[in-house]
């Protein structure tokens, strides 16, 4: 059993780090069909607009679909750890503590292609940490989809800056579901 668990931790852990590289894809892509429409396009109007559209949603697009492939995965790991009902006597935490984690979530999020309308933006994040200290499993709910979708890839992203210590209940460890409100101020 020890040696499933070892083995299916270094596959999602493999395939966790190819779906990072599946934004960064979808990034670059984003940025070099952009790049090609300013230059046939230098001054704004409203084709290029159009078009830039359509660039951002195939953007959004990858996003999910990377998401999608993420969550089937991750779904199977929590099957075999399921996050505890009830209470833990030791909650689980972001080895630097909470503050740093929501920093470097909050410098993974870049919006600025969407021209969102408002000043800030309300969410909650929601997410497992199993028994080893993954963090599996996000999900983002607030009142726009495509923001979640990038605030979600933004946790994937950042996976490789610090570890999660998991809950313990009992001095056992265990899995736990973890739910953090987000506020996200936008530049204009």
């Amino acid at each position: 059993m020890k040696k499933l668990l070892a083995l299916a931790f270094i596959f999602s852990f493999i395939l966790g780090n190819a779906q990072v590289s599946e934004f960064q894809r979808a990034d670059s892509r984003y940025e070099r069909k952009k790049t090609a429409l300013y230059k046939k396009y230098p001054k704004p109007n409203d084709l290029r607009t159009k078009k830039e559209w359509l660039l951002t949603e195939d953007k959004i697009n990858s996003y999910k679909e990377t998401l999608d492939k993420i969550s089937e995965q991750e779904k199977k790991a929590i099957a075999n750890d399921p996050p505890v009902k009830g209470k833990v006597t030791k909650e689980a935490e972001y080895e630097t503590g909470k503050a740093a984690f929501l920093k470097s979530l909050y410098e993974a999020v870049d919006l600025t292609f969407l021209n969102y309308a408002a000043d800030s933006y309300k969410a909650t994040l929601h997410f497992v940490v199993d028994s080893k200290g993954n963090a599996l499993d996000a999900e983002v709910k607030g009142n726009n989809e495509d923001v979640n979708a990038f605030i979600q890839a933004a946790f994937y992203r950042i996976q490789d800056k610090g570890k999660w210590k998991p809950a313990s209940s009992n001095g056992k460890l265990v899995s736990s579901s973890i739910s953090i409100p987000l506020t996200l101020t936008f530049k204009k």
